[in-house]
């Protein structure tokens, strides 16, 4: 439901995995330490079908409004890309 969702994950497929992984784990790490739980995070991947990704970016907006921030995991290529920015 709308507002459950601790944060939208807004990254580059074209910038380094392991760098985004290590940045989301420190972020999940300090929000446990004040929370007492662990976050919960929307990720494309898992929730957009890859295969037909135009059919669910109408739902973007929708998404974005369901978490309560927007967590930014920038690399070299995040500001060149569209989608990114579009986020």
């Amino acid at each position: 439901s709308l507002g459950q969702v601790d944060a939208f994950v807004s990254h580059s497929w074209g910038d380094d995995g392991t760098c985004k992984m290590a940045a989301l784990r420190d972020w999940a790490s300090e929000f446990e330490a004040a929370h007492g739980r662990r976050p919960t995070v929307w990720l494309d991947k898992g929730s957009i079908d890859q295969t037909s990704v135009a059919a669910d970016l109408a739902g973007l907006p929708l998404y974005l409004l369901g978490c309560r921030s927007l967590l930014v995991l920038v690399g070299n290529t995040y500001g060149s890309r569209l989608w990114c920015v579009m986020e």
